[in-house]
């Protein structure tokens, strides 16, 4: 029986380095072609929960740092970490926050789970960061494996990915959710304390991660239509309608509101969403067109947890 698990343990490590090798092999290839995740491994089951307290076991094995986790729903769930490599390429633009968290996420799909993350080198190029994070993604391909790239049938050159937007008069990375503005960091993390413990207009804290060498904090939330928020600005409403090929998206979520200084911000969701979803259709089902309501929905609602005032103009009509 020995002989049976050490023989079982031998023929997973092999495989594990002949899938790393064959990712490495892709990103050569496609050097210039980068599409928004990575399939680490598919296998057979449906105990989500089970299946992502193992990524998490192997995450914090290989030296990530957990974060948080999301239970999105009964056949979605969410692992976040992050790496100390990784956010010292964070802190190495003012804006650069965006980078730190890696989502793992763990999807039933008809029998089987799909263990997945957010590709590193599409979204360094997306916020325009020029630090490399090679060294983060080899280390997640050696833990949890890399069978392939998804979520874009061409993918995106770094050119195509620094200006990104999904089409005229849409928001680039540059182009954020103002949420906010308070006297200093303290006081904006004071007023989303408050209000994310509450759960203030269905928005809940999931993880919290400081930019070292900036005065900036990071922090993911989850939006809950169960817990009060608008359903067009829930993640699991959004999720339902576009997160419908072959491959799911769920590492889409949980979204970041990125505190500098005294600044709130987050990333537009007409940029954000298609950034994860780049070769979703404008119109037509399970489309862009079905969100039409849900950027604006989210934005106010983010700008709730966050304490926007409007501001006084000192005029009165």
């Amino acid at each position: 029986m020995r002989a049976i698990h050490a023989l079982r343990g031998t023929v997973r490590a092999v495989g594990m380095v002949a899938a790393v090798a064959l990712f490495a092999a892709s990103q050569t290839v496609a050097a210039d072609n980068y599409r928004p995740f990575v399939l680490a491994y598919t296998e057979s089951g449906t105990d989500v929960s089970a299946e992502a307290a193992s990524v998490r076991e192997r995450l914090e094995g290989a030296d990530f740092r957990f974060l948080g986790e999301y239970p999105v729903s009964d056949d979605r769930h969410v692992v976040v970490v992050t790496h100390d490599d990784l956010l010292a390429v964070a802190g190495s633009e003012a804006r650069g926050g965006y980078i730190a968290p890696i989502r793992v996420s763990v999807t039933a799909v008809d029998g089987e789970l799909q263990v997945s993350y957010n590709n590193l080198e599409y979204f360094r190029h997306a916020y325009r960061l020029d630090a490399p994070v090679s060294g983060v993604s080899d280390r997640l391909a050696s833990t949890l494996g890399a069978e392939r790239d998804f979520g874009s049938e061409d993918g995106m050159s770094e050119r195509d990915l620094n200006r990104y937007r999904y089409t005229f008069g849409m928001e680039r990375f540059d182009a954020p959710y103002e949420l906010a503005s308070h006297g200093n960091r303290r006081s904006a993390l004071s007023e989303l304390d408050s209000n994310l413990g509450n759960r203030v207009a269905g928005v809940s804290e999931i993880y919290r991660v400081d930019i070292p060498g900036q005065d900036v904090t990071v922090i993911g939330v989850a939006v809950r239509e169960s817990d009060g928020a608008a359903q067009d600005s829930a993640d699991l409403h959004q999720l339902g309608i576009v997160d419908v090929g072959e491959f799911r998206h769920t590492a889409t979520v949980p979204i970041e509101i990125l505190v500098r200084g005294g600044e709130v911000e987050a990333l537009h969701m007409r940029f954000r969403k298609a950034l994860h979803f780049p070769d979703l259709r404008m119109l037509g089902d399970n489309s862009f067109m079905r969100l039409r309501s849900s950027p604006g929905a989210l934005e106010e609602t983010l700008k709730e947890v966050a304490g926007y005032e409007e501001e006084d103009t000192g005029f009165e009509w």
